[in-house]
């Protein structure tokens, strides 16, 4: 190992201190039933591939199985019994039960992708109540993410857009959890669809390998790093989005593909399908429509709930009716044109429905929200309606007969049932919308269409994020009496991602080429090692990959330390290790942690 014994190079800057975060590096994932409806299990029946153990935390009482096993376990009056052939090989027991294999588990009644779910890492049963327990996956988080980014995003995406996926999920699965008591992230859609072993792709595998120990950070702090699938080529603000009482995040800030799209008028961006980074997804531009009728009995349900919730003024209970609907109007816009209150106007009353999740779930017909709160609605005339309904029955079977009755004995019936009232009210409202979610941080399908281009996910996710920095979180160096090290692993690599020849004609044609040639480029990224001694630490030992350093900091004890450390790494995964503080520093602390970027980023 080469020695250093100063680092001559150190830069002296004032880095914004770190937040107090710990990385996560085992994650306890809580496991839902085949439908995701609940975490709470009364039994559970187990595979095991390989030798297996099962151990009782409580009692100490251990059971060891062969390969090719399975059992099974239930649970009640709060205590666990394990069955094997009929045979109860463990009962009444206490928990928690550890669940430990030299292969994958399989929990044969729980299906992910149509096939019995397995696990790797270990299984924990814990019980909620005397009838009730959790089934806990706890694992490293790098075999964590590799269940998680394949269903999160398509494969198809490409790599550089799975590399961002990546580093967005590993910050989330970091966020501070102050909703489980028993595990720190569920596996549905309510936190990340985490399918375990099943869905592990080489290519997912490769994203989160590549990104070893990178997290997105602002102010040396782990972001929220919100995604959703398609943004409408312009992303939205955080605090508009969420508001209510919640802190603004400053990077989530609304980012547009391009300059025109900001420019746009209403009808031309909801109504045709400007160049945009998301353009790809199918729900980039989509119609809903609604015969009126039809909509005040969904809206007569749905603003109950919404209600019950605080989003609806005046409220809206089960007594009340939506009746001759006039009007829906949107009274609030975001940045990307988002609905953020909206106003339903009857002939009698008028309601406020304030939120984008809200206003989503206020439309809400057979289970499904809207795509998006983003959309404008026109009313629509029976004679307009037929017609395009009929257009689209046409356009279905490819026929040129008529389907409808004739317009006057239609509008003769509508007068009929509906009087002089009912005349005048539409008779459908139509949505011209755009995107898929709340389109706040990283649009997963423009990240895919930038992937194919070559973008690397640094970019991306820069684009996305606003002000944002890679590196790694900010680890502890204290004293101990056992010589113990402070590690640090991440991944860094000088190569340049690869665009195919059919994507690179494909760029030269696009009316984005000025957009995605600017996000291609990539700058010449140094790696920077960051050392805070705010408590004035005298002695400081540490080694990257095979090069030692003992820098004297009688000179810096005032200083926050920066330096540039590219030099010393090497493609692949590179190891920062640090000696634990000596004695005379026993009450004192020192934090360190790696930045890529320019040198005057922060």
């Amino acid at each position: 190992m080469k020695k250093i014994i100063l680092l001559i190079t150190l830069l002296f800057a004032f880095i914004t201190p770190s937040f107090g975060v710990e990385e996560l590096n085992v994650v306890r994932v809580g496991i839902s039933n085949s439908s995701f409806s609940t975490f709470e299990h009364s039994e559970v029946n187990l595979h095991f591939i390989d030798n297996s153990n099962i151990l009782d935390m409580y009692s100490g009482a251990e059971i060891s199985l062969q390969s090719d096993a399975d059992i099974f376990i239930e649970y009640k009056n709060g205590e666990f019994t394990v069955i094997a052939n009929d045979k109860k090989i463990l009962k009444n027991v206490q928990g928690p039960l550890t669940i430990t294999s030299m292969d994958k588990i399989g929990i044969t009644g729980i299906k992910r992708h149509g096939d019995p779910a397995y696990y790797r890492g270990m299984i924990e049963l814990k019980g909620i109540n005397s009838s009730k327990f959790n089934i806990i996956n706890v694992l490293d988080m790098q075999t964590y993410l590799k269940g998680v980014v394949p269903n999160e995003m398509p494969v198809s995406f490409g790599l550089e857009a799975l590399k961002a996926q990546a580093v967005s999920a590993r910050n989330y699965a970091n966020r501070p959890n102050t909703v489980y008591n028993n595990y720190d992230v569920c596996d549905s859609v309510a936190c990340q669809v985490y399918y375990g072993a099943n869905s592990e792709t080489p290519i997912s595998n490769k994203a989160v390998d590549e990104t070893l120990g990178i997290y997105a950070l602002y102010n040396n702090d782990i972001i929220l790093a919100l995604y959703s699938s398609t943004a409408s080529g312009i992303t939205e603000n955080y605090f508009d989005t969420f508001g209510k009482g919640i802190e603004d995040k400053p990077y989530l800030k609304s980012v547009s593909d391009t300059e025109k799209l900001k420019r746009m008028n209403e009808e031309s961006f909801f109504k045709t399908n400007p160049p945009s980074f998301d353009m790809k997804s199918p729900r980039y531009r989509w119609e809903k429509e609604f015969e009126r009728e039809y909509l005040e009995e969904l809206l007569s349900k749905n603003l109950v709930e919404q209600s019950k919730a605080g989003n609806v003024f005046p409220q809206f209970t089960t007594s009340d009716k939506i009746k001759d609907l006039e009007e829906i109007k949107i009274i609030k816009k975001g940045a990307s044109n988002k609905a953020l209150e909206i106003q339903i106007k009857t002939k009698s009353k008028t309601y406020t429905v304030s939120g984008e999740l809200p206003i989503r779930r206020t439309f809400k017909d057979n289970g499904q929200i809207l795509s998006s709160a983003n959309f404008i609605i026109e009313k629509i005339s029976k004679k307009e309606f037929k017609k395009e309904q009929k257009e689209i029955q046409e356009t279905k079977d490819n026929k040129k007969e008529a389907i409808f009755q004739n317009e006057e004995n239609e509008n003769t019936k509508e007068t009929k049932e509906h009087g002089i009232l009912g005349k005048n009210l539409p008779y459908a409202f139509k949505f011209y919308g755009a995107g898929f979610g709340h389109g706040v941080g990283l649009s997963q399908y423009g990240a895919g269409f930038l992937s194919g281009f070559g973008v690397p996910y640094e970019n991306i996710l820069k684009h996305y994020y606003t002000g944002i920095t890679l590196g790694t979180v900010p680890k502890e160096v204290k004293y101990n009496n056992i010589d113990l090290n402070y590690a640090q692993k991440f991944y860094y690599s000088t190569k340049t991602p690869k665009i195919s020849k059919a994507n690179k004609d494909e760029l030269s044609k696009t009316d984005l080429k000025e957009e995605v040639e600017n996000l291609i480029h990539k700058k010449n990224q140094k790696v920077y090692l960051v050392i805070e001694n705010e408590n004035k630490v005298s002695k400081l030992q540490f080694s990257i990959n095979n090069y030692s350093f003992d820098p004297e900091l009688d000179g810096f004890k005032k200083k926050n330390l920066k330096t540039d450390i590219t030099q010393y790494l090497t493609e692949g995964v590179n190891t920062i290790v640090f000696a634990p503080l000596q004695e005379a520093d026993k009450r004192k602390k020192v934090k360190f942690y790696v930045v890529t970027g320019e040198e005057n980023d922060r």
